[in-house]
């Protein structure tokens, strides 16, 4: 991750929701959700795209607001569940990237 944008950094739990295909996935931090409302473009419907670093896999994808926590929503594929050995209630190290 060397191309120039807005870092942010954060650690957060995993963790699972119900429903169809049970999917997971990250809540910011107030802190982070701060800085990426402040530097992010969202679209129409809120959402951010960025690329996200876990471990050694780097994706594209977007970040979804969360009004209820007054946040942001980071989703985790099963690809990178699985490239990154991540299970729900793992404490993971997430840096993300927002163009600027």
């Amino acid at each position: 991750m060397s191309e120039p944008g807005h870092r942010i950094r954060f650690e957060a739990e995993v963790i699972r929701f119900d429903g169809p295909g049970g999917w997971h996935g990250v809540f910011l931090p107030t802190e982070a959700a701060s800085e990426a409302r402040f530097f992010g473009q969202a679209n129409a419907l809120g959402a951010i795209a960025v690329r996200a670093q876990i471990g050694a896999s780097e994706v594209k994808t977007s970040l979804f607001p969360d009004k209820r926590r007054d946040s942001f929503l980071l989703p985790l594929k099963a690809t990178l569940r699985r490239a990154e050995n991540i299970t729900e209630g793992d404490r993971i190290t997430v840096t993300l990237l927002i163009d600027i």
